[in-house]
Parts: C-alpha cells; sequence; structure tokens
C-alpha cells in the first residue's frame, strides 16, 4: 500500500460517512461505560449482594456469547445500517424502561436483569455491523487509521464516561444518570440514520446453519486469518484478568486503598488512548511485525509492572501494558477485516468477538495462582507464558507470518 499517511487521513476527514460512524460509534461507548456503572450501583442498592453483581455480569456475558453465534449470519444477510439501528433502538427502549421504574418508584433486581439481557442480545448485531460497514466505507487504505480513530474515541468514553456519571448520581440522583445515559443513546441513533444503506453482498443464500458453519469453514480455508483471530486472543487473556485482578495488587502489595484502584483504572483508559494515537501514527505497510513487538513489549511492561517496588512506577508500567495491548488489538482488528471478504464479514467479526468474550476465563488460573503463588508471582508467570507464544507462534506458523500478504500489504 502506497498512499501516504496524509492522503490516508484526508480520505478518513472528508468522508462523512465516516465522520457519521465515529461519532455514533463514540457516542454509544460513552453510553456503554455508563451503563456498567449506573447497572452496578444500582444492583448493590436493590440487593446489598455481592453476588447479584456477579449473577447480572454472568448473564449478560452469557447472553452476549450465545447471541454472537447467529448475530453474524443475520449481520451478512441483512441491510447493515438498518439491522443497526433497531437494535440500538432495543437498547435505548430497555434503557427508557428503566428509567421510567425508577420515576415511579417500581424498579426492582428483576427488571434490571431483564434491561441487561436486552442489551446484552443487541450488542452483538450493532458492533460486527458497524465493523462490516467501516471497510465499505472508507475503502481498504485508511482502515487502519480509521480502526484506530474508532479505538481512541472507546478509550475516551471509557476515561471519561464513568466518572462523569458517577458525579453526575453522586450530585443529585440515579433517575439523572439515566437521563444522561438516553440522550448518548439518542445521539447514537441520530448518527445512525445519518448514514446510508449499507446492504448485504448479493450471493446465493444457504440455510441459517449452513451459513453459520460456513464463516467456521471460511476461517478453516484461510489459515493466515484463524491465526490472526487466534493471536488477538492471546495478549486478551492477560489484560482481562489484570483488570479483575488489579485490586488485589492495589491493596495487598502497594496498600493505595480505593483511590488508588481509581488511580489505575483511569489510567488503563489512558494507555489505551496512547495505544490509539500510536496506531494512528504508525506509517502503512505491516501488520505482523508490529503486532508481535506491540505484544512482546507489553508483555515486558507487565514483568515490570509485577514487582515494581512503588506505586508511581506501576502505575506507568500499566499505562504501557495498555497502549501496547490496544496497538496490537488495532493491529488485529484491521489484519482480520482486510482478509475477510464483504459477504461473510459479519460473521467473522462476530467469530472474533466470541474468541474475545473466552478472555475473562484466563481470570481462573490466574486467581489460583495468585492466591498460591503471590499476584505477582502469577503476573510474572503470565507475562513469560505471553512471550513464548508469541514466538513460538511467529517461529512455528508460516500462516501467521503471510497475514501481511494475505491482507494486501
Amino acid at each position: 500500500m502506497h498512499n501516504s499517511s496524509t492522503d490516508l487521513w484526508k480520505q478518513l476527514t472528508g468522508n462523512d460517512q465516516f465522520r457519521w460512524l465515529f461519532a455514533g460509534n463514540t457516542a454509544l461507548f460513552f453510553g456503554f461505560f455508563s451503563t456498567i456503572l449506573l447497572r452496578s450501583l444500582l444492583a448493590w442498592e436493590l440487593t446489598q449482594d455481592e453476588m447479584a453483581l456477579a449473577y447480572i455480569n454472568l448473564v449478560t456475558a452469557i447472553c452476549m456469547f450465545t447471541t454472537s453465534l447467529f448475530s453474524g449470519v443475520i449481520i451478512d444477510r441483512s441491510e447493515r445500517r438498518i439491522l443497526m439501528f433497531i437494535a440500538q433502538l432495543v437498547v435505548f427502549c430497555a434503557e427508557s424502561i428503566i428509567l421510567i421504574l425508577l420515576v415511579n418508584d417500581r424498579l426492582t433486581y428483576g427488571y434490571l436483569m431483564m434491561s441487561a439481557v436486552a442489551a446484552s442480545v443487541a450488542f452483538p448485531f450493532i458492533m460486527p455491523a458497524r465493523t462490516a460497514m467501516l471497510v465499505d466505507a472508507v475503502g481498504k487504505p485508511p482502515l487502519g487509521k480509521a480502526t484506530a480513530m474508532l479505538t481512541g474515541g472507546v478509550n475516551i468514553a471509557r476515561m471519561i464516561s464513568p466518572a462523569a456519571v458517577g458525579f453526575l448520581v453522586d450530585a443529585s440522583d440515579f433517575v439523572y444518570g439515566y437521563v444522561f445515559l438516553l440522550s448518548l443513546h439518542f445521539l447514537s441513533l441520530l448518527c445512525t440514520t445519518r448514514l446510508r444503506e449499507y446492504p448485504a453482498a448479493e450471493q446465493r443464500q444457504e440455510g441459517f446453519v449452513g451459513e453459520l458453519i460456513k464463516g467456521f469453514a471460511y476461517i478453516i480455508k484461510n489459515p493466515s486469518l484463524g491465526m490472526a483471530i487466534l493471536f488477538g486472543v492471546l495478549p486478551m487473556l492477560v489484560v482481562v484478568p489484570l483488570q479483575n485482578l488489579m485490586v488485589v495488587f492495589v491493596d495487598e502489595i502497594w496498600n493505595a486503598g480505593g483511590s488508588g484502584l481509581g488511580i489505575m483504572m483511569g489510567t488503563m483508559g489512558i494507555g489505551g488512548l496512547v495505544g490509539s494515537l500510536l496506531m494512528a501514527l504508525l506509517k502503512e505497510g505491516r501488520l505482523v511485525k508490529p503486532m508481535v513487538i506491540g505484544t512482546l513489549c507489553m508483555a515486558t511492561f507487565l514483568l515490570f509492572f509485577s514487582h515494581a517496588p512503588a506505586f508511581k512506577l506501576a502505575v506507568v508500567m500499566v499505562m504501557g501494558i495498555y497502549s501496547c495491548s490496544v496497538f496490537s488489538q488495532t493491529l488485529v482488528q484491521t489484519a482480520v477485516q482486510l482478509m475477510a471478504e464483504d459477504h461473510i464479514r459479519g460473521r467473522i467479526t462476530t467469530i472474533t468477538m466470541m474468541s474475545f468474550s473466552l478472555a475473562p476465563m484466563g481470570t481462573i488460573p490466574l486467581a489460583y495462582a495468585s492466591k498460591h503463588l503471590g499476584a505477582d508471582w502469577a503476573m510474572t508467570i503470565a507475562a513469560v507464558s505471553l512471550m513464548i507464544a508469541v514466538i513460538l507462534m511467529w517461529s512455528l506458523s508460516p500462516a501467521f507470518r503471510q497475514i501481511d500478504g494475505a491482507a494486501g500489504y
């Protein structure tokens, strides 16, 4: 790809479809991260039961994983703008019902759970549809920059939205928090209405199950695509458990308390934004080499983090970990979209989402190791294992090394 970075940026900034996709995606994730905070706070206030928090998150994860099994087929069969609008409308209606129940003082944990189920069923239609539309909207040369900008918007939302909503709830009430949340989802809906039609690619439609199987068969027939998806899962098996176990480091190693945990969570978002900026500044031409270097750097930062003697140094290491993680993941997403043909892109995107949803499973062995070896040595083992896995994949898999060629680089 010989397009200069300046030319690619001009293509993006002058593309009204990309601007609406970016604005809608950013507003959506401002609402998404607001929902996570509000739902947790409400579940706790309604039940005062730690398990209630676990149940609602477990049900959400199960619904998203299950829906992802078939949502890709529907995305590939449908006009994507309308499908995305309907899914967003479901989320908006579900959260509107919670607001109405709050105003009338009739909200129960059961209603909150049903709202979470509705939103988690809709989400696997929204993100894969938007991702599938992105390639058609911007073309392949600027795709890496476009993905980096979308990821940057998500990380800005991760940094700002929970703090803003938390302050709003503390200063006023849950009702105002939900009014703010609904305004964000309404803004995302308006952005979707400004998009043109993105019809399904013309193809002979098989049975539903046949098309579902065809998505997995497509990955098997394109081993470089499968290796890119697998490579993307590896760092997630460390990053997601680290986020879940961060409270152990903050409390037991550095004694930084709740404020320290808040600083760490905010630093994760800042690191993600830095990673998006790094990707945006990356020259076009290579995918595999930056993916490998970024992931190895992430593992190195994790080693230093695990044995950081001071909290401030650990904060810097966390920024490095999440910068490298987002940088690598953006490259993976770009590679996957470039290698997937349009008629099957929705299925490939949802299969990628399904694989990433397995990442929380890494929390179980890491939590066990932390209990018996200590959190520092558990993360040390995870970092070294990640390094070994990356080196082995690079050394032993020709399909992995051929990702650049398969993606058209």
